[in-house]
């Protein structure tokens, strides 16, 4: 079972540096790497990820993926319903899903996920705010923590167990290769906004944000979206946001 080779850090620059720097020496798939706070935490496109002590769950999972690089963001799509139902299960809180890697509650973000590959290794890093905290001016206005919305304390052992055994069967699913139209047509169907909603379209590049109305998810979970002038095109980076969103 995944969490069996569980190493736990009272503090660590990046739970994913820490895994992926152990698979060269043979840690094995499924070892995980957890942190109390990460002084470095980072998430997609280089941003950074804020881990206040005491205040989340932040962890990292090896992988050997048996799956080319271009199935990965399927793999990114079922984490992230894999976290979403580890939460219900423990807390009774249903998080809303925000492709492709974040987890929302009442459009405030609490968990993010990051899937990086370095040759034939993966490490899975998973974020969650559970208790409030002093968080960044940047982000305070946007993020929100478990505990605000559970009825109860979580407790971070039982999500954690959860979360890892959600992931694992999810992962084990994936590698097989046989239900990625299954795994696509769930994923629509709890983040409802990427098929016929009314999205905000970023740029990398610093140019003004686009509206566009999206079209569902092509075979390998990336986003299709069509803008007001009849252009199409395929998001593989960047952010898309429903319109009605906070952030």
């Amino acid at each position: 079972m995944w969490g069996d080779a569980l190493h736990r850090f009272p503090s660590l620059p990046s739970t994913q540096t820490a895994a992926l720097a152990a698979a060269p020496a043979g840690a094995a798939e499924g070892t995980v790497f957890l942190a109390d706070t990460q002084t470095a935490g980072r998430g997609r496109h280089g941003h950074t990820w804020s881990s206040p002590a005491g205040s989340g769950l932040y962890l990292s999972i090896l992988l050997h993926p048996r799956r080319p690089v271009p199935a990965m963001m399927l793999f990114t799509l079922a984490a992230g319903l894999a976290v979403a139902d580890a939460v219900a299960a423990v807390t009774g809180v249903q998080p809303e899903l925000r492709w492709p890697n974040d987890l929302l509650l009442a459009g405030r973000k609490f968990c993010g996920l990051l899937l990086e590959s370095a040759g034939d290794y993966a490490a899975l890093g998973i974020g969650v705010n559970l208790r409030p905290a002093s968080l960044p001016p940047e982000v305070a206005s946007l993020a929100t923590a478990l505990d605000d919305h559970a009825a109860a304390p979580v407790d971070s052992d039982a999500l954690l167990r959860a979360i890892l055994a959600e992931v694992e069967h999810r992962y084990h699913d994936w590698s097989s290769g046989g239900n990625d139209a299954a795994l696509i047509a769930e994923f629509e169907r709890r983040c409802p906004y990427v098929r016929d909603g009314d999205v905000v379209v970023g740029s990398r590049e610093g140019t003004l944000p686009c509206l566009a109305r999206s079209l569902g998810l092509d075979e390998a979970g990336f986003l299709r979206v069509a803008f007001a002038d009849g252009s199409r095109r395929l998001i593989v980076t960047g952010d898309v946001r429903p319109t009605a969103a906070r952030d």
